[in-house]
């Protein structure tokens, strides 16, 4: 019979795909909107690479950060099923790799409302797409730390060493948390996440619309379209 840390270690890693996945995804959508912004001054090759993947990079990254969000809720379910609460809470290091997965989760969360929201028009102002993009890096940073937090409990070593080495930050002891303070942490997160979609539903701003009109004014960017080569020869 397969045991709950195999299966643990399958949702971990699946996460772990998936969000470096829809990070990456980010990274080179806001990267070709670059691109296409400066087409006049870019070589041809790249415009035209940067117009034909814009879209479905786009639409990849969305689908990757949802599905992302459910993988790391499976698997933080996993792990507390895999090992008793009572070992779990006892270790300053598990307590550290919990309340990194509990960021990183609310950050995933938060990069899939502002794309579901706002759709692909959010690629049409550059300040909320540098927004953005950059939290989705800073939650994949976080996803990551959690994961070599991960590693060294499992293997007693990752493949991040070399980062943490570089930077001079020792993860298994820099991070140390108290169980306390990790439990007020990981309380305050979570009232948080409750406070923000209690105000989203209050103050209305789930019916303000975005759209190119509201970008255009100032802005040329425009949307990442999938099959946009094809309609702009048409």
């Amino acid at each position: 019979m397969v045991g709950w840390e195999s299966i643990h270690s399958l949702t971990a890693e699946m996460h772990g795909g998936i969000l470096t996945l829809a990070a990456v995804c980010i990274i080179l959508t806001a990267l070709a909107q670059i691109v296409m912004h400066f087409q006049q001054s870019m070589p041809k090759s790249i415009v035209k690479a940067a117009m034909r993947a814009r879209g479905y990079l786009d639409a990849t990254g969305y689908v990757a950060v949802v599905a992302g969000v459910f993988a790391l809720l499976l698997s933080a379910f996993t792990g507390s099923q895999a090992w008793p609460m009572d070992a779990l809470l006892d270790n300053a290091v598990v307590r550290n790799k919990i309340v990194l997965t509990v960021f990183a989760t609310t950050l995933w969360a938060m990069v899939a409302s502002v794309r579901w929201r706002f759709g692909r028009p959010l690629w049409t102002c550059p300040s909320m797409a540098a927004c953005y993009t950059v939290l989705a890096i800073v939650a994949m940073g976080i996803t990551s730390t959690a994961g070599s937090l991960g590693a060294h409990l499992t293997k007693g070593e990752s493949i991040l060493d070399f980062v943490w080495n570089l930077v001079g930050v020792n993860v298994l002891q820099d991070l140390l948390l108290s169980m306390d303070l990790a439990l007020i942490i990981s309380i305050i997160s979570l009232i948080v996440i409750i406070a923000v979609l209690v105000i989203r539903r209050l103050s209305g701003i789930s019916q303000e619309q975005l759209g190119q009109r509201k970008c255009t004014k100032w802005s040329k960017w425009d949307e990442p379209i999938i099959g946009e080569e094809k309609v702009a020869k048409k």
